[in-house]
Order: C-alpha cells, then sequence, then structure tokens
C-alpha cells in the first residue's frame, strides 16, 4: 500500500528505517560496554546529560509514639535517598483518630492495627497496611530495690494497691497503654480506689524516667519505652492481662502524594529502619 500511495518511495522508507535501527543498535552497545557518550552521525561526541533528580513531595506523617524515636532515626537517610521532604506529626491515638475522621489528610498514617481496620472501613486509609513492629504493655519500677510481684491478678491488685503513685498516658488521649491499665483496673474492681493515685500525662515523655528519679513508684508504658531507660526494670502483665500491639502503617485515602507515601513505607520495611527498630528495643512485626 506504502508504494501504491507513494510510488518510488517504499525503497528509501526502508532504507531509512534499516538505518534508524542500526544506529539503535550501536547505541546500545555503547550504553552496555559502558561509555559514556554517544556517537553523532558525523561522528562528533554527545555527552551525556546527568539525569535528573526525582522532584521532591513532602510526606505527610502521622504516627503514634511508638514509632516517634525510629521515624527520627532514619528521617535524613529517607529524605537523602528519596529527595522527598517528610512533614511528621506524633501523637497519641486518639487523636491521630479524630484527626483523620474530621478530614484531615496525611499521607502515611501509623497506628494500631485496630485503630488501622477502623480507619480503612470508614473510607479514610487505604487498604493493605503494613505491620512495623509490636509492642508490648508493662509496669515500670525503679531497680536496686524489692522488685514487685505481677505475676498474678491478685498479685498484680497488692502491687497496684501498694503505691502511692502510679504515672500513666492519660486514657483520655487515647494513649493506648493508659487505656488498658483503666481495663485492668476496673476487672481487678479497684479502679475507684486507684484514680487519686493516678498521675496522669497528655504529652510526650518517659514515665519509666520520672520513676527512675523517684518521683513515683510505678510507671505503665510500653516495653520498650521502658527498658530503654537505665536503671528501669520491666515487669509484665500477669498473662490475662497481657496485650501485644501491631502498628501498622498505611497511605491515606486522602494523600496527595501516594507513590511517595509507598515509598517512604518501603523504606519503613528495609534495612536500616531495621537496625533503628533493634536499637529502640522495639520488636519487629
Amino acid at each position: 500500500m506504502l508504494g501504491h500511495y507513494f510510488p518510488g518511495k517504499l525503497e528509501l522508507f526502508k532504507a531509512e528505517a534499516g538505518r534508524c535501527a542500526h544506529l539503535h543498535m550501536a547505541y546500545s552497545r555503547t550504553l552496555s560496554a559502558g561509555g559514556g557518550t554517544r556517537k553523532h552521525r558525523d561522528g562528533r561526541d554527545i555527552r551525556e546529560m546527568p539525569a535528573a533528580p526525582p522532584r521532591q513531595r513532602e510526606i505527610k506523617v502521622v504516627s503514634a509514639n511508638a514509632m516517634r524515636e525510629v521515624i527520627a532515626d532514619i528521617r535524613a537517610a529517607f529524605e537523602a535517598q528519596s529527595n522527598h521532604r517528610l512533614a511528621v506529626t506524633v501523637v497519641e491515638t486518639g487523636e491521630i483518630r479524630r484527626r483523620v475522621l474530621a478530614g484531615e489528610a496525611f499521607d502515611v498514617i501509623i497506628v494500631p492495627r485496630k485503630t488501622a481496620d477502623e480507619l480503612e472501613s470508614k473510607g479514610k486509609m487505604a487498604g493493605g497496611g503494613v505491620p512495623l513492629v509490636r509492642v508490648d504493655l508493662g509496669l515500670a519500677v525503679r531497680a536496686g530495690g524489692e522488685i514487685p510481684d505481677t505475676r498474678s491478678a491478685e498479685a498484680l491488685k497488692r502491687t497496684l494497691l501498694a503505691a502511692k503513685t502510679v504515672l500513666i498516658t492519660d486514657p483520655a488521649t487515647g494513649g493506648i497503654s493508659g487505656v488498658h491499665l483503666m481495663e485492668v483496673l476496673e476487672t481487678l474492681g479497684i479502679a475507684e480506689a486507684m484514680r487519686p493515685r493516678l498521675g496522669p500525662n497528655r504529652g510526650h515523655g518517659s514515665h519509666a524516667e520520672r520513676v527512675v528519679r523517684g518521683e513515683a513508684d510505678l510507671a505503665v508504658q510500653a516495653e520498650h519505652e521502658i527498658r530503654a531507660v537505665a536503671g528501669a526494670v520491666f515487669l509484665p502483665y500477669p498473662e490475662e492481662f497481657q496485650r501485644s500491639i501491631v502498628f501498622v502503617a498505611g497511605v491515606g485515602a486522602a494523600s496527595a502524594e501516594p507513590a511517595a507515601a509507598k515509598a517512604f513505607i518501603a523504606f519503613l520495611k528495609g534495612a536500616e529502619a531495621a537496625a533503628a527498630i533493634k536499637a529502640r528495643c522495639l520488636t519487629p512485626a
């Protein structure tokens, strides 16, 4: 058909196509051989231009406290490798839930699995959350003295009632360790008796450090937060009250940068993040 519409041109088109294929093969051989230049048709070198860096994106991250230190540890490495910038907010789980359900947009959301399931069911978080770490809860006591007994429900009850001050994360913020303790106190039937002895904290801080300084008898916190404090001893709950929380990372349904968000989540599952997780006494999920 080409020869019919362009008389005498068919052979010219065939020749040009063959010449282009030949040039492409020559260029491919140059690249595979590690050549740093391309050859123009007349034999002159065409210098390779350096690849443009990926366009910088701002990734809005909101995370519960469990991943606070890990994110801080790996932030510079991710930003250097990806050319993206992280805008990080770390608050209690209840605050994250409130803000996301109210419509605030985040690219990456890091929360306990139960909260992630709720946000997914309400269309606020994409499905397929990636598990990052597992956190156990317990009590902190100062090392060097008598170690209280928490091996049974009755022993835990006696230990709590013997304490003058117990530091907790304020349950009103949705902090998981504080919420869990209140459930334990209700089950033990001592919630009202313990209320005046509880020292709720609404902000981020190490309750275990305050116990070591002698400001309280006990503190209730995540295991990794207690074990990271020199001079503090971690006491697990009795088996019936033990609780492990898996924190997952997911892409916010309202994310403006879903591809960059997925890149950061993938980085959180990489070798550098794994080293930071181990260094912070956390357990990979």
